[in-house]
């Protein structure tokens, strides 16, 4: 995908130097034709928010939401609505002669904003799967690949991890190395790379073995899960900036499934001056700004069985969601769940809701076995 920072800024550079010829023209600004602006695509659950632009402010509007749902409204303000039943809608805005309509998708995936609003009964035992690199069991899937958002789907988690780099040329890659040397045949430093030249050479599985896929963007990786799984962004320490992965994000009407991972105080805030309702999921020590929010929030911990894990601390005193990564101690994928090492992990954890492995399918079977899922 191009960069959208540089061609907002060429667009409103143009923008400039149209209304300037107008005005020496003498002739007066072209009035804007109303529009309707509204996703078209949400998760179910989710705030869809309907503005009538393009009219004067106090104009009285009515959305029929094509679920039996009508309501009024006045511009500049939105109409909002929830969806409770997942399928295609026709949207109706009316107001006077004025008559526009829009069609919407709203996917059976619960939005994030809802979906973490269980975990604040303190009786919820549930505890969520998310896919490392959106890693199975099966080694002949390459890690951050869409066959492997597919074959982390078909394992039943809840959520992918995945990594993000800046080409070149201004496109968001899904990759955790910067260089493409260990997960594809080529070699080289994807921010010192175009697309195409990343996209000139295959992925390797996790054997080593070159496979027949490409390195995806952001967009395509997303777009093989959209309405079906949750999305860790995982940009913070890479090199894709906040703004440019999070633009992807909303342009994809993907705000809630997704969240963005921080791993300091000050990403955090960059999050939320973004979107103030974004989903941020800061390092279980880097949650500051999100103290006294109304929104639910999960914090990172690391559960290592060498004794090394992250030490709890306030963050569940202070309303914090505990997700913790169960990786081993080296970090290094491994294709079992130990018994011995999650019930350590259960016990340094006792509030954990959300845990991270290479494993989903196993860690659910042991999370059953368990009375956690």
């Amino acid at each position: 995908m191009k960069n959208r920072l540089l061609a907002k800024s060429f667009l409103a550079a143009a923008g400039i130097i149209l209304l300037g010829a107008i005005s020496c023209s003498g002739e007066d600004e072209i009035p804007a034709s109303p529009s309707l602006n509204a996703p078209t695509r949400a998760m179910l659950m989710e705030t869809v928010d309907v503005y009538l632009n393009g009219v004067e402010d106090g104009t009285e509007f009515s959305v029929d939401f094509g679920d039996g749902t009508v309501m009024t409204g006045m511009t500049p303000a939105p109409v909002l609505h929830q969806y409770s039943e997942s399928r295609d809608y026709e949207l109706a805005v009316n107001a006077g002669n004025i008559s526009i309509k829009k069609r919407i998708r709203v996917y059976s995936l619960l939005a994030l904003s809802e979906a973490q609003k269980q975990f604040r009964n303190p009786d919820n035992r549930t505890v969520w799967v998310m896919t490392h690199r959106a890693h199975t069991t099966d080694y002949s899937i390459p890690e951050n690949s869409v066959s492997a958002v597919n074959a982390a789907i078909a394992s039943g988690a809840e959520a992918i991890e995945l990594d993000t780099h800046r080409t070149k040329d201004g496109y968001i890659v899904v990759c955790h190395d910067q260089t493409i040397d260990r997960t594809t045949n080529g070699t080289g430093d994807i921010t010192k790379m175009t697309l195409a030249e990343i996209q000139q050479y295959n992925l390797k599985d996790r054997n080593g073995r070159v496979t027949d896929e490409k390195m995806p963007t952001l967009e395509e990786f997303l777009k093989a899960g959209r309405g079906k799984i949750y999305f860790d962004l995982d940009y913070s320490p890479r090199t894709a900036s906040t703004q440019e992965v999070m633009e992807i994000v909303e342009e994809l009407d993907m705000m809630e499934q997704c969240w963005f991972y921080c791993n300091n105080t000050s990403k955090v805030e960059e999050v939320l001056s973004l979107d103030s309702d974004a989903h941020a999921y800061p390092w279980a020590t880097q949650y500051a700004p999100l103290k006294g929010l109304d929104g639910d929030y999960f914090v990172q911990y690391s559960y290592a069985p060498d004794g090394g894990s992250t030490a709890l601390g306030d963050a569940p005193k202070d309303g914090m969601l505990v997700s913790v990564i169960m990786l081993g101690s080296t970090n290094i994928p491994f294709d079992h769940v130990d018994d011995s090492q999650l019930d350590e992990l259960l016990g340094q954890f006792p509030n954990v809701h959300m845990i991270m492995t290479d494993c989903p399918a196993q860690l659910i079977t042991a999370l059953e076995k368990r009375d956690l899922r």
